[in-house]
């Protein structure tokens, strides 16, 4: 008689969507600054690099924050939920603005592989998301089937 597997874990939305967002982003950490090279030089390489990395950082941490938000009250949800907006722009003008200070980095990169990045970390959110829905079946009263 064989064994019957274990039952798996529940597939929350929250680790859905990280892995929505994560698998297609963390590819780009590589072929981005890769472009880049080829395009404009090391330096330029190294630029989109960060904008890469701090794209995945700042939106996973505003997962993970929003996460937080939904398990409080849900009459402070909206608040909350911009309160991490503006936690997460806030840390990111500081970063950006602390690494413009140097003399090697060149914005524009680090700004396109900031966006792409975070366009595709986005949709893969949205992706993961809908991916976590459970179907629901429900019979209604009167509903002839």
């Amino acid at each position: 008689m064989t064994a019957a597997a274990p039952p798996r874990p529940a597939r929350t939305p929250l680790r859905s969507m990280l892995v929505g967002g994560l698998v297609p982003t963390l590819p780009l950490v590589v072929v981005v600054p890769l472009l880049t090279w080829a395009a404009a030089g090391e330096w330029a390489a190294v630029s989109a690099l960060l904008g890469a990395v701090i794209s995945i950082v700042v939106f996973v941490l505003g997962v993970v924050g929003i996460r937080g938000v939904l398990a409080g009250p849900t009459a402070s949800t909206m608040a909350g939920a911009f309160g991490v907006f503006v936690l997460q722009m806030v840390v990111l003008a500081a970063v950006i603005w602390s690494l413009a200070q140097t003399t090697w980095l060149e914005v524009v990169p680090l700004a396109v592989a900031f966006v792409i990045v975070g366009l595709v970390f986005q949709a893969g959110l949205v992706v993961g998301f809908l991916r976590a829905r459970a179907e629901l079946d429900v019979d209604l009263p009167g509903d002839p089937r």
